[in-house]
């Protein structure tokens, strides 16, 4: 029965390692697309607001959704090439 008890917490432990291991894994990847994600919405609302005070077509929302994407996907690759696994 001791043996029984035994086997289920090593178990447990070893499935919360594995665990602790994926998420120390997807931790860079993680960050990167959040990042990713922010820089899009942040350019893309930032070219709103002009396209708000010069009361202009929607060129401004194009640019700042191109620019946020060329640096969010910068970030990710360089985050993905300097990450180690």
């Amino acid at each position: 029965m001791i043996e029984d008890e035994d086997k289920k917490s090593s178990d447990i432990s070893g499935s919360l390692n594995s665990f602790q291991k994926v998420i120390r894994q997807s931790g860079p990847a993680a960050t990167a697309s959040y990042g990713l994600i922010a820089s899009i919405l942040i350019f893309t609302y930032a070219g709103w607001y002009i396209d708000e005070l010069n009361d202009s077509s929607p060129m401004a929302i194009i640019i700042g959704l191109i620019i946020g994407m060329v640096i969010g996907f910068y970030h990710l690759i360089k985050a993905m090439h300097t990450s180690k696994y």
